[in-house]
């Protein structure tokens, strides 16, 4: 088994004893912030929150250009995972990077969708869109999303989610240098949120 797919397996895990066995007690108003923040509807919601919330949108987006890619030599079917991924974060994709076969080749962008996916002009979108929702986290109000990371399972779970993307995104930015043949996005994928976005950027065409 490849250290990829251990790290991956030994995250996933942690993601889930963390979320089952550690977290906090859900709060009753959890939907209905869901909704407010789905639908634009914020006020009484943390913004900080609701940036983190969004950024758990960009994430999946990006994981979508980078594996679509993946060579058809892989056995276990992405899509599944990775649209998953849009509703359950790490926790639906993390399985995907246990099973996936590591280190092949990329796949041409030989349809109009994978052209879209592989355009520069969507991952610089995605890394504008993920420095502004950085930048409105640690704007607003970070002591009070503390206090709810604290109190309310769905603040807490997040996070974890969000940290485990993070490494995920990380795993997948050192596969691509790899195989890219550019060693500098090993690097740039630690970057936390805005990594792997870059890493799109950067990737040779």
């Amino acid at each position: 088994m490849s250290f990829e797919r251990v790290a991956s397996l030994v995250l996933w895990s942690s993601l889930l004893a963390v979320a089952f066995l550690a977290s906090p007690p859900a709060s009753p108003d959890t939907n209905a912030v869901i909704v407010q923040m789905m639908t634009g509807r914020l006020e009484g919601v943390n913004l900080s929150l609701f940036a983190l919330f969004n950024l758990m949108g960009v994430f999946p987006m990006a994981f979508l250009a980078l594996l679509a890619f993946d060579a058809t030599a892989q056995k276990v079917p992405k899509w599944p995972f990775v649209l998953g991924s849009f509703a359950l974060g790490a926790f639906v994709l993390l399985p995907y990077l246990v099973l996936r076969r590591w280190n092949l080749p990329r796949r041409q962008a030989d349809t109009w969708w994978l052209r879209g996916l592989a355009s520069r002009w969507l991952a610089v979108a995605l890394v504008v869109a993920a420095l502004a929702l950085v930048g409105l986290f640690v704007t607003q109000d970070v002591g009070g999303f503390l206090e709810l990371f604290r109190t309310q399972q769905f603040p807490f779970v997040m996070s974890f989610d969000f940290v485990a993307c993070c490494l995920a995104a990380a795993l997948l930015a050192r596969e691509e240098a790899r195989v890219r043949g550019q060693p500098a996005l090993a690097w740039w994928g630690l970057l936390p949120a805005v990594g792997l976005p870059l890493v799109l950027a950067l990737r040779k065409r």
